[in-house]
């Protein structure tokens, strides 16, 4: 794992559909395996963390407009107002609106350091140090709040003070969540969202009404349209307009303590994050365990490796778009998952769509390192036989063994029918 490290003299990055895989160097075997980070936040992650942060990001907002006059939480308006300013030569609001415009930008940036800063480390997890620095933005704002008069708009040096950190946090938390997302989600914004949710209804509507394609049959990348996609955009929408909501009316009842809230949920969101760290998957070498498939250029092994080391429990990654840019010569791939003492109850909806990629790329993908206990678990949260004999091994030899045998069924006519966990 040290010479993994080795990214941080030469990076190697390939963008895959807008997607960014990272391939660290050679490990100390001298061979070549490769550390993949695919989109590390599977979708159900995803749609978790962006509603959280839709809420929070809504409800600053409205504390921000209340107590200072100003949003926060995109710069749309801002910058329109800057024009608007200089047309009528007041420099001194112009100003304060640049600055608003280049703190979401600096906001932004930091995410992005941070993250990368982290990536390099081999942190647990990459997007503590943005979560933080957001958290301690956020407290800073808080005391402002506290400090704040509510009978009167907030002026002077205070104003500037507050919108400024406050609009840095809204830049860190929109450039963190589009990150961890790939670009699909915004969480300090609506205007992406609603577009989106327009668009991609139009698509899907053509989809159903000229293919007569079913739920099950609609695409779910998370760059085409699916009901799961529609959902999670009007649920951010939904969470932006109810965390507004909700800061409003605790500021009417309770103005100075009124940041409690947003900041005790994204403490709870950055502590879950460290908590439970996502794996990571490494390539490993064939021949090293193997010798006697060494001469298979159709087989691949992927270890699951929890960032910064083991951990009690982790997440698996967004397995399904993992699949969906593995190579087509690789058409079996083992994932020992052995590493990892335990998964959440994610699990079992992230190897699900796993399947559901593998079976429209023509990969066939058998999991290896888990017990009987931990297969009958799965299955029972996904409410189907969704890890079977023909895919799952309780060790990497039984699961070579499979792999190297003909499949007894067609692993297409594996598509497990299961209800989302």
């Amino acid at each position: 794992m040290d010479e993994c490290r080795g990214i941080v003299k030469a990076p190697v990055l390939r963008r895959c559909l807008g997607q960014e895989w990272t391939y660290f160097g050679r490990s100390s075997f001298g061979s070549n395996h490769g550390m993949i980070v695919d989109r590390a936040h599977s979708f159900i992650l995803q749609a978790r963390l962006a509603i959280s942060l839709a809420w929070v990001a809504g409800y600053v907002n409205v504390v921000a407009v209340l107590t200072c006059g100003f949003v926060v939480s995109h710069i749309t308006g801002n910058a329109t107002t800057l024009g608007s300013d200089l047309a009528q030569e007041r420099w001194s609001a112009a100003l304060l609106m640049a600055v608003l415009l280049l703190a979401f930008f600096v906001g932004a940036f930091i995410s992005g350091f941070a993250i990368e800063f982290a990536r390099q480390r081999n942190w647990a997890s990459i997007y503590v140090m943005p979560a933080a620095l957001e958290l301690a933005l956020l407290s800073a704002f808080a005391i402002g709040v506290r400090l704040h008069d509510p009978s009167s708009p907030e002026h002077g040096t205070t104003l500037w003070w507050m919108t400024i950190v406050a609009t840095l946090s809204m830049g860190v938390q929109n450039a963190t969540i589009t990150r961890i997302s790939s670009g699909v989600v915004r969480t300090t914004h609506l205007t992406g969202i609603v577009t989106d949710l327009g668009h991609e209804s139009a698509q899907l509507a053509i989809v159903r009404w000229m293919f007569g394609r079913g739920v099950g049959q609609v695409t779910t990348d998370s760059h085409g349209p699916s009901f799961q996609r529609l959902f999670l955009l009007a649920s951010i929408l939904g969470s932006f307009i109810f965390g507004s909501a909700c800061g409003a009316f605790i500021y009417l009842v309770f103005p100075h303590w009124s940041m409690v809230a947003p900041i005790a949920l994204l403490g709870v969101v950055m502590l879950q994050d460290i908590r439970t760290p996502i794996c990571e998957l490494e390539e490993a070498l064939l021949a090293e365990m193997a010798g006697h498939l060494a001469y298979r250029t159709d087989i691949a092994v992927f270890k699951a490796i929890p960032r910064g080391g083991d951990a009690r429990e982790a997440h698996l990654p967004d397995l399904a778009a993992w699949v969906d840019r593995l190579p087509k010569a690789k058409r079996i791939i083992v994932l020992d998952l052995s590493r990892t003492q335990a998964f959440g109850p994610l699990a079992a909806s992230a190897l699900h769509s796993m399947f559901l990629a593998a079976a429209r790329t023509d990969h066939r993908v058998i999991v290896a390192g888990l017990d009987s206990g931990e297969v009958a678990t799965i299955n029972a949260l996904s409410r189907s036989d969704l890890l079977h004999s023909n895919n799952s091994a309780p060790d990497m030899s039984t699961a070579l063994r499979i792999a190297s045998e003909p499949a007894r069924h067609p692993w297409q006519e594996t598509e497990p029918v299961i209800s989302r966990v």
